[in-house]
């Protein structure tokens, strides 16, 4: 197992390089034109010290005056061009690898098993979606390129000193070292720090979007309720933290400036010891000490920027831990797939190690035949119907169709064939009529009409003010609960898929409508196989087949009346629901 992990973590580590080596890359041409940029800025103080050392020798000419105006208006032309080729390039780079690395999150994010989503809370997804991928813009389109430019005045400042005077070129980068060092102590404590930051801002970013989802039940229960107070609480330590980490971060940058600004020191001393020698002119000390107070500042503005690397990695680590996770592997598309019997085969599976959820399940679901699997909650129902839809892989046995292991099916050739009516309906902020074509994307509007109102929804849609343009709101908030669910009907209707699993779908529906939800489904059930995960028993009296769950284990399967007489948790259920039915508030209050 700690082998096993040490393999994910060094291949997590190995693709979190190769992202990072790849968005970086993007920047190249927008480099070369920093470099220019550079070199065209640099070369015009040559000119000019060459000018003034012309003028104290008495040597200098109008017509050398002119020359070096015109090669420094030119070498300026150069500058201001290179210059705005680089910013042009890295915003254009910064801005294509944000839509790029957002695309390929959620193209990943599709690929994924649904074990990840459970692991991985909607906050942390949403803050590295948004906050960790700007921050990759951020970087390209600024950083990087002050990075790059410091990387580049640096070394042609060096170079340039170099070539002046060996002896105060070495002096200029004497402290290099030491800065550097340094710096490799302060990436120790800086990345620990940042670590931190991203954690709580992650953890922020959960409560937050927990809390907004949650003010339904937070107003419902405000006299009792310190969800409020615990959110701002956070909030407050996270504040109290930050201004602590400011502190603790400025403080050890006062004790680098010392080693900054120590190579000009050094090469101010021994350049006033070569010129009192006569070993150097005055203007190549001029010259020098010009490069090397533009290297000084340049090697501040790269202490600075070293912080904003840390930033970057961390948020590549992030988005890393997504588009590093492997995906579910599933074959290319099969051709002309048919349905078929469902089977189980000693099926196990556990949503982790602790607990089995399923054990040893053998079951059959005939072709175009009426099931229904009831049971206690938390008994596998509902897992079951999980495993059939491809969301998970079962821990050992298999599950076919038609004979062939649903492991083995792409996932498009898998949702060709099975469809889910869920209790949970999600629909997106779009029109009524765009979220009936996500069952059919080029379904006629003869077809829509017809598959609402076979799902008993037409009228309810008609008499809307923009009947079927009507935008339903973010998730559907403008619908009832049963509105949703016969909208979804619909949309599975339209999918017309020869497998069709209702999980509770009509727990939402109102007493009045559920005759004609019942008879919606009698439609949508004609030549199909139905699976049915139901609690009101009443609504699977007919069906061919009844399945009864208790802890995972299938404890008995046969017809309504045949279980009637042999199974004492199917009598037991049968004599609840009675008992529910016929349930009345005797009580009056005084």
């Amino acid at each position: 197992m700690e082998q096993t992990e040490n393999i994910d973590t060094q291949r997590m580590e190995l693709s979190k390089n190769n992202l990072i080596k790849e968005v970086k890359g993007k920047n190249r041409l927008s480099n070369v034109f920093i470099a220019m940029n550079i070199v065209s800025g640099i070369i015009p103080f040559f000119i000019v010290v060459w000018i003034v050392g012309m003028l104290m020798d008495g040597t200098v000419t109008l017509d050398k005056i002119i020359i070096a105006g015109v090669i420094i208006a030119v070498f300026q032309i150069m500058k201001a061009v290179f210059y705005v080729l680089s910013i042009w390039k890295a915003h254009d780079s910064a801005y294509s690898s944000l839509a790029e690395l957002r695309v390929n999150i959620l193209e990943h994010l599709k690929k994924l098993p649904q074990s990840f989503f459970q692991e991985r809370k909607v906050g942390d997804l949403t803050n590295i979606i948004n906050h960790d991928v700007e921050q990759a813009e951020l970087y390209l389109a600024h950083v990087l390129p002050e990075i790059t430019a410091i990387k580049s005045i640096l070394i042609v400042v060096a170079l340039s000193v170099i070539i002046i005077d060996w002896r105060m070129g070495l002096a200029l980068i004497s402290t290099v070292p030491l800065v550097f060092l340094y710096l490799s102590f302060l990436n120790k404590l800086w990345v620990k720090q940042e670590k931190t930051y991203f954690e709580k801002t992650r953890q922020m970013s959960e409560d937050l979007v927990e809390y907004i989802s949650t003010i339904p039940v937070i107003k419902a229960f405000s006299r009792e309720e310190k969800k409020t107070q615990n959110v701002l609480e956070r909030m407050k330590s996270y504040i109290i933290w930050a201004k602590k980490t400011t502190i603790g971060t400025s403080t050890p940058m006062s004790l680098l400036t010392l080693f900054l600004e120590g190579g000009l020191i050094v090469l101010v001393i021994v350049g006033s010891i070569l010129l009192i020698n006569h070993e150097i002119d005055i203007q190549r000390f001029i010259l020098a000490l010009i490069l090397g107070g533009i290297f000084s500042s340049s090697l501040a503005k790269m202490a600075a920027y070293h912080h904003f690397e840390i930033v970057f990695e961390n948020s590549m680590d992030n988005v890393n831990s997504i588009i590093g996770v492997l995906g579910e592997k599933r074959p290319e598309k099969y051709q002309n797939l048919e349905t078929g019997d469902i089977e189980f085969k000693d099926v196990n599976f556990s949503y982790n190690e602790d607990e089995n959820i399923l054990r040893n399940v053998d079951l059959v679901f005939k072709e175009n035949s009426v099931n229904a699997i009831i049971g206690t909650s938390g008994s596998g129902k509902t897992t079951l119907a999980n495993l059939i839809m491809g969301f998970w892989k079962a821990d050992s046995g298999e599950i076919t169709i038609n004979g062939r292991n649903i492991d083995s099916m792409s996932e498009r050739d898998l949702s060709s064939l099975v469809s889910i009516v869920q209790q949970e309906v999600f629909l997106f902020n779009l029109s009524i009529e765009e979220n009936l074509r996500i069952g059919k994307k080029d379904a006629t509007r003869e077809e829509i009409v017809e598959a609402t109102k076979k799902a008993q929804i037409h009228d309810m849609i008609m008499s809307l003010p923009q009947n079927y343009r009507t935008v339903v709101g973010e998730g559907g908030t403008k619908l009832s609960g049963g509105e949703k669910q016969r909208i979804s009907i619909a949309r599975t209707i339209l999918k017309n898929t020869p497998i069709i699993i209702l999980d509770e779908a009509t727990a939402s529906i109102d007493p009045n409508k559920e005759y004609l939800i019942q008879k919606a489904i009698n439609n949508l059930s004609k030549d199909k196989t139905l699976i049915m995960i139901a609690h009101h028993l009443s609504n699977i009296v007919n069906a061919d087949q009844i399945v009864v769950m208790e802890y995972g284990n299938v404890i008995a399967k046969g017809t309504y009346q045949e279980l009637l007489g042999t199974c004492k948790l199917c009598q037991k259920m049968v004599k609840e629901q009675t008992k529910v039915d016929n349930w009345k508030i005797k009580g009056v209050v005084q």
